[in-house]
């Protein structure tokens, strides 16, 4: 066997093993199709090739070199449709790829009479050289037309592309370069000119570059593809070495060894291929996460679209609803106080309930209120030094009567002298009172102790209660909105979940922290808030 008999062994081999591997890697990819083809057609050019080289009379050459043209024929058209299905033109290319094929059909078609192939006869070392025929030459035209072609399609594709595609197109284009210049030692020849195909080796580079490109829209680690190639290599030398035995037990001795090699070869490739498909998985994963989280984005921005717009027209309503309900509130209580005349008990009854209602209501109205302030970020404070003492004082005795109704002791333990706070006295005012009214509210009896104390560089506040207590469940998000314990229904019909909320937005924006504790259902509860001491520099009126 002489050296180009070898590289057609070589050329063969690499160009079929890569071929399946590409169309295996993914059957549904027309990209991965059309390379297998191309790859098929360039395999049976070396197979032709070896044969070719092989030969011992110049009948049997002749036969070999029809038989390898028959498949250097359609490496162009092959190749052509990869370029088109790599590019993504080829839906747009279908009319001039049948003009192709067809014009190539011809070809081949010649390829088995004088018009193509003249005769072989003895060059430069070669026995048996083809001699081209009249219709060889205009073969060889569209031959370099199409590879021309398709290099300028490559070129127009790499100015625009970016990232990986880039890097492929790269890849291909260089593979087509270094393989067709390869091949095209082979033609000078035919025409008598001295000079061997001495690159013809470089098919295989070809071949392997351009399968490197394009498996799987991504390039493959180095460390991958050179392992396969040395799978390959290392399968053709022993299978080389079983031809060169010199006597039969030489040779089971080499078979044996090409077997055991191409088992090993075998699977090292197929470990490659599950390594390749999990990779494949792990992008098409990322992909879909990706995915999942534009949408997850551009959900999330439809959701604050429709809070704020929500927000907006609990604004709207609670400003509206807020005018004639004081209007309501201002003349009943004009005509409970008989300004309109003397008001009979019956009916004064209940006016004093209508009263009631109308405040529960104007009360969930500015709730409301100030919730959407919260929302739009339009709450106001105004901070300054602030003397919690007086304010709980205050309420203490406000709530006394209220207290005093439901026969709960209701004590304000005072311990000492309480620094002052920085806070807006009255939103402070309204966390304090919302506190005790519900410590009220859900105690049916026995005592509510309201306390102050220092804790290093802040005030606490706290309200603790002899009443129905929280279940543990409720206590981390008993101060989200819209939220209320369990039980607490049957109890107090008409509250809204939206105090406590209001509560922990106030005293955070001052800067403090607010929490509740209880044993459990039946055992009390206890709500506390902290706030910082006193500090000039910190009081400004914020939004």
């Amino acid at each position: 066997m002489n050296l180009y008999a070898f590289f057609a062994v070589v050329n063969f081999f690499t160009s079929l093993i890569l071929g399946i591997f590409v169309f295996a890697s993914n059957r549904k990819d027309k990209i991965n199709l059309s390379f297998s083809l191309f790859a098929s057609a360039v395999a049976f050019w070396s197979f032709g090739y070896y044969f070719w080289q092989v030969s011992t009379s110049a009948e049997t050459a002749l036969f070999w070199c029809r038989l390898l043209m028959a498949g250097a024929v359609f490496i162009p058209f092959t190749y052509l449709c990869f370029v088109f299905r790599f590019l993504e033109i080829f839906e747009q290319k279908k009319r001039f790829l049948l003009f192709t094929f067809l014009l190539f059909l011809i070809f081949f078609f010649l390829d088995f009479t004088p018009l193509f192939i003249s005769h072989v006869e003895p060059i430069l070392g070669f026995k048996f050289w083809p001699i081209a025929g009249p219709f060889y030459t205009v073969f060889l035209v569209f031959w370099f037309f199409y590879v021309i072609y398709s290099t300028y399609l490559l070129y127009k594709k790499y100015q625009i592309a970016k990232g990986i595609v880039r890097f492929q197109i790269a890849y291909v284009s260089l593979g087509m370069i270094i393989g067709f210049l390869g091949g095209a030692t082979n033609y000078f020849l035919w025409y008598r000119v001295p000079i061997p195909p001495f690159a013809n080796i470089l098919v295989s580079v070809y071949v392997a570059m351009v399968a490197y490109a394009i498996v799987k829209h991504h390039l493959m680690d180095v460390k991958v593809i050179a392992t396969e190639m040395f799978a390959v290599f290392l399968t053709l030398l022993t299978l080389i070495d079983v031809f060169r035995a010199g006597n039969m037990m030489e040779m089971v001795g080499r078979l044996v060894l090409f077997f055991l090699t191409l088992f090993f070869s075998t699977l090292l490739i197929s470990s490659i291929l599950n390594e390749v498909r999990r990779r494949e998985e792990m992008e098409q994963l990322t992909m879909q996460l990706q995915k999942i989280a534009k949408q997850l984005k551009t959900a999330n921005k439809d959701l604050q679209r429709l809070d704020d717009a929500k927000s907006e027209f609990l604004s709207i309503a609670s400003h509206q609803l807020r005018t004639p309900l004081t209007i309501i509130k201002g003349y009943i209580s004009m005509m409970l106080e008989g300004n309109f005349g003397r008001v009979p008990k019956l009916l004064k009854t209940n006016l004093e309930k209508v009263s009631t209602a109308g405040e529960r209501l104007l009360s969930l109205v500015e709730s409301l209120l100030d919730i959407s302030r919260i929302e739009a970020g339009r709450l106001e404070f105004d901070l300054k030094p602030t003397d919690l003492s007086e304010i709980v004082k205050s309420l203490a005795q406000d709530f006394q009567t209220k207290a005093g109704e439901k026969k709960v002791k209701l004590t304000f333990y005072n311990e000492g002298k309480i620094p002052s706070v920085t806070a807006d006295a009255q939103k402070a005012k309204e966390v304090i009172s919302n506190l005790i009214d519900n410590s009220v509210k859900y105690t049916p009896e026995g005592e509510i102790m309201l306390g102050l104390h220092q804790e290093g560089q802040s005030v606490v506040f706290s309200c603790q209660d002899t009443g129905m207590g929280i279940e543990p469940d409720d206590l981390p998000r008993l101060f989200n909105k819209f939220v209320r314990g369990k039980g607490m229904m049957q109890v107090h019909t008409e509250g809204t979940g939206l105090g406590l909320y209001f509560a922990r937005v106030v005293i955070e924006n001052m800067g403090g922290r607010i929490w509740a504790e209880s044993p459990g259902k039946g055992q009390g509860s206890k709500f506390c808030f902290s706030l910082p001491l006193a500090d000039k520099g910190r009081a400004r009126k914020v939004k």
